[in-house]
């Protein structure tokens, strides 16, 4: 049986965003991002996600607002923010 992939800061992490363990590591399975430096790099990634001008003011919204877009989820653990990319 092969061990999963993820750690078990990641699924805290998204049990903090209100999942379940299983739900945690069913949406790890699915693919589910973790960011810890979206904050800091959010130029590089805007680029490397070719965003248009609409998407970029709404994650500098979220990171302002810690209040996340759709599809994502904000976790903010000991005044570390972390930034939950969801496949749904």
């Amino acid at each position: 049986m092969e061990a999963n992939k993820f750690t078990e800061k990641e699924i805290k992490i998204l049990m903090e965003d209100k999942c379940t363990r299983a739900e945690a590591e069913l949406h790890l399975k699915r693919g589910a991002t973790i960011y810890e430096d979206l904050e800091e790099n959010l130029h590089k990634y805007m680029q490397e996600w070719e965003c248009d001008k609409g998407e970029i003011e709404a994650f500098k919204s979220m990171i302002e607002t810690k209040i996340p877009i759709i599809d994502w989820g904000v976790v903010v653990i000991k005044d570390k923010t972390y930034y939950i990319q969801y496949v749904l």
